[in-house]
């Protein structure tokens, strides 16, 4: 087995060279999130005829109403 040390002069070269932006499972996650998203705004959409018009007409602006 072998152990290794790093000294701690070498750790802000290493954050240098370091990408950056958000990691790839941040990205991977952000990506589920809005796909989700998109899937609730659209069955919402389905189900709007349900609501009634009374509160329809209070809620005009919200973004699962756009067409």
């Amino acid at each position: 087995m072998t152990a290794v040390t790093y000294s701690p002069k070498f750790a802000p070269a290493a954050a240098t060279t370091a990408k950056a932006g958000k990691s790839f499972w941040a990205r991977v996650w952000d990506r589920i999130v809005e796909a989700r998203m998109r899937q609730v705004e659209r069955e919402i959409r389905m189900h709007l005829s349900y609501v009634p018009d009374e509160l329809l007409k209070n809620y005009r602006d919200l973004p699962f109403q756009k067409n």
